[in-house]
């Protein structure tokens, strides 16, 4: 009876999430985790606090944004041939300098989840590390092939590097921010980035589906991608994914499933997999069930 009574009050206001007919790639995921947890946060606007790796996460994403806006500095002071293990320095100077700011500059988000700054560096340092090396080994093959430096030599150098990449596609309603886009005089290479577990082989199912939703709206912008995919930094490892018509008519009827649950209004059913309730920081308040039905009148009242 109660799902019945959340299944007539809640088609009887309307909804605005939707804007400009596109939807957030990023919903396709979280549809992959929870159909109801896509309601409670979207529809009724119940907010799930950050988990401390959300936290975690989105500041080590913002370090490699600013080290891929920062990597002209560094190109560009190279003003003569200089050995391996200079360009390295150079990087690892400026990663670690790039690494403090962010985090002194998200010191109190961290401080919130009780975790140490300095641990926090300690954790990091690896990941940042391996992405000094790439690019390091990246930019001493180049100098030693061309003998290019200086603004000559970032205006040359492949591959370039664009990080929070903002696409969209009107035609297949989905917008978002591609992590990493690899630039060469004839293609391009699309990453995204994760933290946390990788799987023992391929990629998670919610990454093929994000990753799969970015190829298809490079096609339809008319890019040339040739090669897509998923970067796990804990392990150091970038899994290719073969985006095939099948992988793309998942993402487009996982679009639609999503359309529907946020225009029709109609609460879902709770997930089979308990594990997922479990690690879920909206549980308590998905199995309230006095709590959703105010929040429901909540939003009837306005």
């Amino acid at each position: 009876m109660l799902f019945l009574f959340f299944l007539i009050a809640v088609k009887t206001f309307k909804y605005n999430f939707i804007s400009n007919d596109v939807i957030p790639v990023t919903l396709l995921s979280d549809y992959e985790f929870c159909q109801r947890k896509i309601f409670l946060d979207k529809v009724l606007k119940i907010a799930a606090p950050p988990k401390d790796e959300v936290i975690k996460d989105i500041i080590r994403h913002k370090v490699f944004d600013l080290i891929n806006k920062e990597e002209q500095t560094v190109v560009e002071s190279i003003k003569k041939r200089p050995s391996y293990s200079q360009i390295l320095d150079k990087y690892k100077d400026s990663h670690a300098d790039i690494l403090r700011k962010v985090i002194s500059d998200n010191k109190q988000s961290l401080i919130d989840i009780n975790a140490s700054l300095i641990d926090f560096f300690k954790k990091s340092w690896p990941m940042i590390v391996r992405e000094s090396t790439f690019r390091a080994e990246n930019l001493f093959n180049f100098v030693a092939r061309h003998e290019v430096y200086s603004e000559e030599l970032w205006n040359q150098l492949t591959p370039k590097m664009y990080s929070e990449v903002n696409v969209q596609s009107e035609n297949l309603m989905l917008r978002g921010a591609i992590d990493r886009v690899e630039k060469y005089p004839d293609k391009k290479l699309l990453y995204e980035i994760k933290t946390g577990r990788a799987p023992d082989r391929g990629v998670w199912p919610s990454h093929k589906l994000q990753l799969a939703a970015y190829a298809m709206i490079m096609r339809e912008l008319g890019e040339n991608v040739r090669g897509y995919f998923i970067t796990y930094l804990d392990v150091n490892q970038s899994r290719e994914l073969i985006v095939n018509s099948f992988l793309e008519e998942r993402v487009l009827k996982t679009r639609d499933a999503i359309i529907n649950i946020l225009e029709k209004r109609e609460l879902p059913e709770f997930t089979e997999n308990k594990n997922k309730c479990n690690s879920c920081s909206l549980k308590e308040k998905c199995y309230d069930n006095d709590f959703v039905k105010k929040k429901v009148f909540e939003l009837l009242g306005k």
